[in-house]
């Protein structure tokens, strides 16, 4: 496990987490999702015609997809990740034509924002980081490297962006984003 800070709120890194058979049935479901194009996840009027691409997922279908159980323990009760203090999931689907946009995924009781990235292959020239940005969302304070089977857990309130994949990219950038309420909220 890696971690930094983003003015005192803490982001951690964890690498190779799921067995191999976990990875390839997370990217299955995850391929043979919904998508939608204009799937945003921030309310912002600012922001509304902005091209994305991705899915929304439903408690019953994480819980079909099995990435909760799956998830080493040790995680899961540091962050109170569980089925249940689980906001809200969706998949974006991140190319170089994508159009996104500094935001954060605080909300109601938010807490911890989880995000896996879910390509099998994905190489360092294909772009689409996570880029981690100052409370003045102007500057960046630290890039987290796409890598299949990475999962990343971070203060909700911390904003980010993700960056468009380069035109290397043979594929889409798969990124399970969930968001979790506090251990003390109800």
């Amino acid at each position: 496990m890696a971690s930094f800070k983003v003015e005192e709120k803490q982001v951690h890194i964890f690498d190779n987490v799921f067995d191999s058979h976990y990875t390839q049935k997370f990217y299955t479901f995850i391929i043979n999702s919904y998508f939608k194009i204009n799937m945003n996840d921030s309310n912002s009027m600012e922001y509304s015609q902005n091209k994305t691409f991705g899915a929304g997922f439903s408690k019953g279908d994480i819980d079909r997809m099995g990435i909760i159980r799956a998830l080493p323990k040790n995680i899961k009760e540091k962050f109170n990740i569980n089925i249940d203090s689980m906001q809200r999931a969706l998949v974006n689907a991140i190319s170089q034509n994508g159009s996104f946009h500094p935001h954060d995924d605080a909300g109601d009781y938010t807490k911890w924002s989880f995000l896996y990235y879910a390509n099998l292959k994905w190489d360092l020239e294909w772009g689409a980081d996570t880029l981690f940005l100052n409370n003045d969302r102007k500057n960046i304070s630290n890039i987290v490297q796409c890598k299949p089977n990475r999962v990343v857990v971070f203060d909700a309130s911390i904003p980010h962006l993700i960056r468009p994949s380069t035109i290397d990219a043979p594929t889409y950038r798969f990124s399970l984003n969930m968001t979790f309420k506090d251990n003390n909220e109800k």
